[in-house]
């Protein structure tokens, strides 16, 4: 290779690396030195494997045979394998490698080298790719979590009820359901504020949350109103744990906040029968919760069918 086209290699806003049958380097550029941290003196004449531990040999040495084999360019972008060399990069503010894409390309036998590796750096796209990756779980999050409690929304919360109603359709499971509201919320908002209200509701949140089972889904449907989905649940099994809320809120009432507040819930309970679907199973919790407010709050109400009540 005649020295114009070293020098002009050398200046590649790329990484250039030439290898030997030995894997010995024949040539690098500039980008090689400036992002590996070492002199051209240190990298030339050297062994690859020795100089870069971090490249597989075994998966190399083959995607190397295969190149010269078939005489093919062949090309590993940075989402097949985020770097082959580690090349960290040069802004202070980061602590992460490259990402890569690479470039094998077989060269014509006229000297040493037999092999040219070309390396594209790709993190400002990887970069981009992640963000635009962190954007989308993140709208997926909004569309499934309220964001002031970080308790699943209605929306997801109905979308489960769906499928735990099929589940306890097919195998003949129990299954119950426990609307509960906040007591005299708006009464609390309008003495202490609307960001006091909400610290409270983020505490209940965590609250009642610790005292349920993992299987159990808690959801917040909008103002002080929450639902939890109580699977293989009988009605005395929902009722036990309406109880254990409202005796946790009465007892300890919400104790993160300053000054500390006494709360209660009112509560209302419907659980599943053959043919009913989630809308009604919801509809008759919402009566019976609708019913404990009317009685004078602080109460659980079960949802009973009043057409059979004669």
């Amino acid at each position: 290779m005649n020295s114009s086209a070293l020098q002009l290699l050398k200046q590649l806003p790329g990484g250039i690396i030439l290898l030997n049958n030995r894997y010995q380097l024949t040539f690098v550029n500039s980008f090689v030195c400036q992002h590996s941290g070492l002199p051209e003196r240190d990298l030339v004449g050297h062994d690859f494997f020795q100089l870069f531990p971090e490249v597989p040999k075994a998966w190399f040495c083959r995607k190397v045979t295969e190149v010269l084999t078939q005489q093919q360019i062949q090309q590993i972008s940075w989402q097949q394998r985020l770097y082959l060399l580690k090349f960290p990069r040069q802004a202070a503010t980061e602590n992460m490698a490259m990402a890569q894409n690479i470039s094998l390309l077989p060269l014509p036998q006229r000297d040493d080298s037999a092999l040219a590796i070309w390396i594209e750096d790709a993190t400002e796209t990887a970069r981009y790719h992640a963000q635009l990756l962190l954007s989308a779980q993140q709208l997926k999050r909004h569309d499934r979590f309220d964001s002031l409690t970080e308790l699943p929304n209605r929306q997801y919360w109905l979308q489960q009820l769906q499928l735990e109603l099929a589940r306890a359709e097919r195998y003949e499971r129990p299954l119950a359901v426990l609307l509960f509201e906040l007591d005299r919320f708006k009464a609390l908002n309008d003495q202490y504020g609307h960001q006091f209200g909400d610290s409270v509701l983020q505490s209940l949140a965590r609250q009642c949350g610790a005292l349920l089972r993992d299987n159990d889904l808690l959801a917040r449907l909008g103002g002080a109103e929450f639902a939890v989905l109580l699977p293989d649940t009988e009605l005395a099994g929902a009722l036990e744990v309406a109880n254990r809320l409202r005796a946790s809120l009465a007892q300890q009432g919400i104790t993160e906040q300053l000054p500390p507040v006494k709360l209660s819930i009112s509560c209302g309970v419907s659980t599943f029968i053959a043919g009913v679907s989630a809308d009604t199973l919801l509809q008759q919790a919402e009566q019976a919760l609708y019913q404990a407010k009317c009685a004078g709050k602080n109460q659980t109400s079960i949802w009973r069918d009043s057409s059979k009540a004669s």
